[in-house]
């Protein structure tokens, strides 16, 4: 949704870049459109300031704060765009687009209650807003009210007019209503026209076909989604959470498969990943072959930096730490790709600490942190580990700070949320608690999460001496011990 924002204010701004400010013919338009000239060189965090000034000497120039809402959404600065685009809305309170931006603005930094409103606005004004109808139909999803997402996208996906986004929204919204066979249809024809899909979609795909109890489906969903995105952990823990006896099945197959071709290397480290993450940290059999496969894998093709990840990955499994090390720094040495960077510093951090090696485990995790911020998309999850380390260590002025900036990478990271969640039950803030928990509650897809957010929210209510609420909350762990 950050990129997604980032076009949408983008094509506002070069709207806003035609109009003269009101203001005056003179200083005023001078001051504008040289901030504009460093919009167009890049030059953002200058234009930033410009705009700060030309402000602050004429405050009623509502093309200004519109822009340096567009300014600061481009540096990331998410809570002072949508100040800025509030300030454009007192003057301008009639704007659909201004509506529309500061509720796509507060969705991508978490404010969901407060971006349902300003959604709700935009298209009140507007209903040609096609980004607020996306947008507030994502909120309406995340909220747990899909009814109310499905009106709001249906025409444009039925006429094909819809992009991926929405359509991955319209699904999910199908999903959660109970029509199981249209989010099928639907996503199946979102990865047939693209293997490149987001992560997101492979999960949602897989967990709907699961849903049916098509097992089968959903395997071939995950597998096709590891092979698109090697590097991400989501969907490989979702194809080792179904079904125990069709995954070994399954495995055994692709095993007989790798018998016939011994030198399909890619399909040799995906297999013995997923055995090895089969056995949910614990030693066995799997696991055991697993290690042999990707053992064999790194001997056939020494070069492979995923391959040695991987390796490590599985021996650390095993707690063979120094085995494990090895190979980390065997991936760290070939590692070209920067997001796989980051995940093999912060396992070689994870290898440290449990060697009790707290020095070299902070230099690793900091590293792998400080590439981390330098992706286009941020990975919470190494940087989620490096937080429950300082956590681990007493540092937890650090661990906090990390862990907001965690969340504005992406707000809705439900395992950040749960955290948060819990500290503000543990400083007794159980209404700062309330929304955190009830989205990990209706939008996690790992059961562990979801029934750890219903534990959270049967203590939140007594807190708040809401116990009607916290028993429907506690009957729901019963129904699903």
């Amino acid at each position: 949704m950050a990129l997604r924002v980032w076009i949408l204010v983008c094509l506002l701004s070069i709207a806003v870049a035609g109009q003269t400010p009101s203001a005056s013919r003179g200083d005023a338009e001078r001051a504008f459109h040289a901030a504009e000239s460093l919009m167009k060189q890049g030059r953002v965090a200058e234009a930033a300031k410009a705009y700060e000034q030309l402000i602050q000497q004429w405050p009623n120039v509502g093309e200004a704060r519109f822009a340096l809402g567009v300014a600061y959404t481009q540096l990331g600065r998410l809570n002072e765009a949508a100040d800025a685009f509030r300030g454009y809305l007192k003057l301008e309170p009639r704007s659909a687009d201004g509506h529309a931006v500061l509720g796509v603005v507060l969705l991508t930094a978490g404010r969901v209650a407060e971006s349902q409103t300003e959604l709700e606005e935009a298209l009140r004004l507007d209903h040609s807003q096609s980004e607020a109808a996306k947008a507030l139909a994502r909120v309406y999803n995340i909220e747990g009210e899909p009814t109310k997402a499905l009106p709001l996208l249906r025409a444009a996906v039925a006429s094909g007019d819809a992009d991926d986004e929405a359509r991955a929204i319209y699904a999910r919204a199908l999903y959660s209503s109970g029509d199981l066979a249209g989010a099928g249809a639907l996503l199946d024809r979102m990865l047939v026209s693209s293997a490149r899909q987001p992560v997101d979609t492979y999960t949602l795909a897989a967990a709907v076909a699961r849903a049916a109890g098509d097992i089968p489906k959903a395997m071939r969903i995950c597998e096709q989604g590891i092979r698109a995105w090697p590097n991400s952990e989501r969907v490989e823990a979702l194809y080792v959470s179904l079904p125990k006896q069709p995954l070994v099945d399954r495995i055994n197959q692709r095993l007989e498969q790798l018998r016939q071709h011994p030198g399909d290397v890619d399909e040799m480290i995906a297999v013995g990943r997923a055995m090895a993450a089969a056995g949910r940290g614990k030693r066995g059999p799997a696991v055991e072959r697993g290690e042999d496969l990707l053992a064999l894998a790194v001997k056939l093709q020494p070069d492979n930096a995923a391959a040695w990840y991987q390796y490590g990955r599985c021996l650390l499994t095993q707690v063979k730490l120094e085995e494990a090390h090895a190979a980390f720094d065997k991936a760290l040495a070939l590692v070209k790709d920067n997001e796989l960077k980051v995940l093999v510093l912060e396992r070689i951090g994870l290898t440290e600490s449990r060697q009790e090696h707290a020095e070299p485990a902070d230099k690793a995790f900091h590293a792998s942190l400080a590439l981390n911020r330098r992706l286009e998309r941020p990975i919470p999850e190494p940087a989620f580990d490096y937080y429950w380390f300082l956590l681990m260590r007493d540092r937890e002025t650090e661990a906090h700070a990390l862990l907001a900036e965690i969340l504005r990478w992406e707000p809705l990271f439900t395992p950040g949320l749960l955290e948060r969640a819990k500290n503000f039950v543990s400083k007794e803030q159980p209404a700062k608690a309330l929304d955190d928990a009830l989205l990990v509650a209706r939008n996690a897809e790992d059961p562990e999460l979801q029934r750890a957010a219903h534990f959270q929210l049967v203590k939140i209510y007594r807190m708040l001496g809401r116990n009607d609420e916290a028993q429907v909350h506690a009957d729901w762990i019963k129904a699903h011990h």
